[in-house]
């Protein structure tokens, strides 16, 4: 059952301005998605030659998010982990 609006149908409700204020969210990570993410942010401070301290988790998340949204192969393979990680 899907939740929340067609994402390719327009919108009916009137413009608002965009939220000005940062959303707080929280994640439950288990030990092993932890490590992951730690070391794929990591891996990008090398990669990207800028010290870990500015890769932070929410900097990592928001890319990702950026670039699941935004790139057609990217969300492919989302929804692909999606797909065999459902409960």
């Amino acid at each position: 059952m899907p939740y929340g609006p067609n994402p390719s149908e327009p919108s009916t409700k009137p413009d608002r301005k965009s939220r000005d204020k940062s959303v707080r969210i929280t994640v439950d990570l288990g030990p092993a998605d932890f490590e992951v993410l730690n070391r794929w942010l990591a891996r990008a401070a090398v990669d990207l030659d800028q010290p870990l301290n500015r890769m932070t988790l929410a900097r990592g998340i928001r890319a990702m998010i950026r670039a699941a949204a935004t790139d057609d192969t990217v969300r492919g393979v989302v929804l692909d982990v999606l797909r065999t990680d459902q409960p």
